[in-house]
């Protein structure tokens, strides 16, 4: 058992636990962008420091990072989400994968989509589900067409809600000029979008953890929310 959901039942209960988390808001949302960009990292690291990984999972991960890993000796905490064995030995993800979480607010469902463009199907099936899109973009690549069609999918699939994630922002020295540029060049594209959406864009290193669930000390200089 996780530690959240432990130190939950202990406050409330059984009985409590279970009605405080009938009531609750939930909201679907979908990572998207380009392969590599880091979406399976980012669920990974939301539901690592969300305290929503049981023992068992995390030393599961430690292990198979050892073998099929992609982060050198840190844990690979996109292997929480890559479940296929295709996916683990390639390093991507090929179908929609699901994962749940909750936090004393609201419960989430994620819907893990991939990059390649091969596979942009299962990406508008992730989507057709989804009240938000958090399309990440990688610091070092800036915007691809495969950002620009992951945001006309969601777009005319109805999504309102985007944010647009710039990832790996740790490979660029954290460089808020990089980031500016980014922005800026998502928010012109965007100006191709239809509908009323609102577009929030953010600086993240869903490898470090910073700007994700706790703000850190890296991207100090953005003022705005973390993911």
């Amino acid at each position: 058992m996780n530690s959240a959901v432990e130190a939950q039942l202990a406050e409330l209960g059984i009985e409590g636990y279970l009605k405080q988390h009938q009531y609750k808001s939930l909201l679907r949302f979908l990572t998207c962008g380009s392969v590599d960009d880091g979406k399976s990292t980012l669920i990974g690291r939301l539901l690592h420091d969300s305290k929503q990984i049981y023992e068992d999972q995390l030393a599961a991960v430690h292990s198979d990072s050892q073998r099929v890993g992609t982060t050198g000796e840190k844990p690979d905490l996109a292997l929480l989400v890559d479940g296929l064995q295709a996916e683990r030995e390639q390093g991507i993800t090929i179908d929609v994968a699901y994962r749940y979480f909750s936090t004393q607010k609201r419960k989430f469902i994620i819907a893990d989509t991939p990059g390649h463009e091969q596979y942009t199907r299962n990406m508008a099936t992730g989507a057709s589900t989804c009240d938000l899109a958090v399309i990440l973009v990688d610091a070092r690549k800036g915007i691809l067409d495969q950002t620009r069609r992951h945001s006309f999918i969601s777009n005319l699939l109805g999504l309102k809600h985007f944010v647009v994630a710039i990832n790996k922002m740790d490979l660029v020295d954290y460089s808020q000029a990089r980031f500016e540029e980014i922005r800026d060049e998502y928010l012109k594209f965007s100006e191709n979008l239809t509908g009323d959406i609102d577009i929030q864009i953010i600086p993240i290193s869903a490898l470090e953890g910073d700007n994700v669930v706790d703000k850190g000390q890296n991207l100090n200089w953005f003022e705005g929310p973390s993911l």
